[in-house]
Formats: C-alpha cells, sequence, structure tokens
C-alpha cells in the first residue's frame, strides 16, 4: 500500500486501483496528507468501505434496474412505478448511489409532507425507493439499503382514511333499487364473491359453473393505454369459490339478455365506469353513502367475518397468498372479539 511524496507542496498522495460495481477498473488520486501513514490509511479505508459501491448517479442506476427488472414484471406494474418514479427521481437523481443516506431519504419525506401527501401514498413511494435500493445492494454492491434506517413516514395528528363499506342491510336497500342490469349483476358479483374488478372483467361463461354455483377466478383484466390486458391472478394462484343461489339467478337473468354466451366470451364486456355508475344510481335511491368499487370487496370481507367464518376460509375466497394479510387489512373488523373475551371471562370467574 505505497504513498507518494509531493516535493512541491511537501506533503503525501496516494494512488491506486480498484474495481467499481461493473467490475470495471478504475483509478483513485487524493493527494494533501500531511504524513505518509495518513494517505496510506485513507487507502485501506476506502478499499475496505467503498471498493464495491456503486458510484453512479441514482438516475442512471434507474436505468439498470430497469433492464434487470421490467422484463419480469406485468405492464401495470411497471406503469405503477413509473408513477411513482415521478416522485422520487428529482430528490435523488443527481446523487451517487453509495451517498444517499438516511438522513437523505428521511428530507425527502419531510418534502412529501410539505406537499400534502398522506402517510399512506408516502410510504408506497418510499416501497419503490426502498425496492430499487434492495436491488443495488443484493446486485451491485451497495453496503446497505438507507430507506431501511429511515423507517416509515408517521404524520402527527394524521386522520387514517376510513375504510368505507356496505353492510348487508344496506347492500340489500341499494342492490334492489339498482336498475342497469348489467351493473347489478356486477354488483351482486363483487359484493358475495369479494373478487378484485380485474378479476371480475377477466370472467368468462366458461369460467362459471351455474349448475354447481361456483366461479372459477383464474385471471386478471386490465385496460392499459386503451388496450385489454389479460394477465394471472394478483398472487397467480387459481381458486375455486362457492356463490349464492340468489347470485345464480342474477347471472341466470343476465345470461338470458347476452348477445354472447360462448364459453370464451367474456361475462362482462368493458364499459368505462358501468359499476360505479350502478353503485352511484343505487345509493343515492336508498339514500345510503356511497362506495368505491373495491369497497364490495371490503364489504365481503366485513360480511364474513360478522357471520364468524373462520380467517383460511376468508384468506381463501378473497385470494390473498396468506392469513397474515387478511389479518392485516381486516383487523379492526373484530371489535366484539375482545368484547365476547372479556365476557368469557367474567362468566369463568363468577362461577369459580
Amino acid at each position: 500500500m505505497p504513498a507518494y511524496k509531493d516535493t512541491n507542496n511537501n506533503t503525501w498522495y496516494c494512488k491506486f486501483y480498484y474495481e467499481d460495481y461493473k467490475g470495471e477498473t478504475k483509478t483513485k488520486f487524493k493527494r494533501g496528507f500531511k504524513r505518509k501513514k495518513d494517505a496510506q490509511e485513507f487507502e485501506r479505508n476506502f478499499l475496505q468501505s467503498s471498493q464495491f459501491q456503486p458510484e453512479i448517479p441514482f438516475k442512471d442506476f434507474i436505468e439498470i434496474y430497469k433492464k434487470d427488472t421490467y422484463p419480469q414484471l406485468r405492464e401495470h406494474t411497471i406503469q405503477n412505478k413509473k408513477y411513482r418514479l415521478v416522485r422520487i427521481l428529482p430528490y435523488f437523481e443527481d446523487i451517487p448511489l453509495k451517498d444517499i443516506t438516511s438522513i437523505d431519504i428521511v428530507k425527502w419525506q419531510n418534502e412529501m409532507i410539505k406537499l400534502g401527501f398522506k402517510s399512506s401514498y408516502i410510504n408506497n413511494l418510499q416501497n419503490q425507493l426502498s425496492a430499487i435500493l434492495n436491488h443495488a445492494v443484493k446486485f451491485y454492491g451497495l453496503k446497505e439499503n438507507p430507506a431501511r434506517k429511515a423507517g416509515r413516514v408517521n404524520i402527527p395528528d394524521e386522520i387514517p382514511s376510513k375504510m368505507r363499506f356496505w353492510t348487508f342491510d344496506e347492500y340489500s336497500h341499494v342492490i334492489a333499487l339498482i336498475n342497469d342490469l348489467k351493473a347489478k349483476t356486477a354488483i351482486n358479483l363483487l359484493y358475495w364473491t369479494g373478487m378484485r374488478k380485474g378479476e371480475l372483467f377477466a370472467l368468462t361463461w366458461a369460467d362459471i359453473d351455474l349448475e354447481n354455483k361456483t366461479i372459477n377466478i383464474n385471471k386478471s383484466y386490465q385496460r392499459l393505454k386503451g388496450k385489454d390486458v389479460i394477465t394471472p391472478t394478483k398472487t397467480y394462484e387459481n381458486r375455486l369459490i362457492m356463490i349464492p343461489d340468489t347470485t345464480v339467478n342474477q347471472l341466470l337473468e343476465y345470461k338470458a339478455k347476452c348477445y354472447d354466451t360462448s364459453p370464451d366470451a367474456p361475462v362482462f364486456q368493458w364499459n368505462k365506469r358501468f359499476i360505479e355508475n350502478g353503485i352511484k344510481q343505487g345509493s343515492q335511491d336508498a339514500g345510503i353513502e356511497r362506495i368505491h368499487v373495491h369497497g364490495l370487496r371490503h364489504s365481503h370481507a366485513s360480511y364474513l367475518i360478522n357471520q364468524k367464518v373462520n380467517i383460511v376460509l376468508i384468506s381463501k375466497r378473497l385470494g390473498h397468498k396468506d392469513t397474515s394479510i387478511t389479518l392485516d387489512t381486516y383487523s379492526h373488523f373484530f371489535p366484539t372479539e375482545e368484547i365476547n373475551l372479556m365476557e368469557n371471562i367474567n362468566k369463568q370467574l363468577e362461577n369459580k
């Protein structure tokens, strides 16, 4: 580990070679050390901590990240990443990847808060940032992911968004007043199956077994850039779920009015916002709070929980990858569980 004397300034400097994150040989030159051992110590520390760390600017690494990961992603996922990068890239674009620190990320979080974004949105953005940095750690020699140390955003006094859904009574009032048969059938299916909107639009008549009262959910629909795109389900898994008699009857009525009911024909030809319009019309006429389409999925989960259905079956019907996702999403739907627990404890104590 040699060091060299700069006779003009009576100082020491070091010059050495190292490999960057691409495996390319680079030269490092540093002058101005008062002592020889200072120059040697700089070289030793650099090689220990920075030799394999990517010096590439963040904006350039994004292109590497895209090249590595995008071929294995759905077009819809890529589109979502593109939207998130709009909020991330301007802040970090010129910073070398190895120089991004946790405090940089905290400052970026605070900038997002100043722009008025909710913590849930900012945390989604940070998940994307963290995924990029994790890729650099895993494949390109970045020492650590600073997003992990920065932690998630916590905005004081923020009021969480309310999960809106319909109780069975509310749903019954609304569905009875929806005039459009297509919207009524789609809303019925969403409420009684909990399937995702994309899964509903991907259904073909071959997926529906009216005799055995089952639906095979095996794909999802996306409309991207004006084109229809069919993909696997969100979890890449198929699920066969049973439907109630009223849903079977609703489908039979709707099917009798459809022009094409061949096995490969979509059950619901895509029309913009026909479900939303049905929800709006029915809820207004019933005098009940309007919910989003995804709220029908929450409504199904709420109904199952109130019927004391076990969490494994709930998770299966919703198509969650595992029950922990179901519990994390709907834990607040179990308000009576602790009350029931206390009642049982009190009864046991009274009888003792």
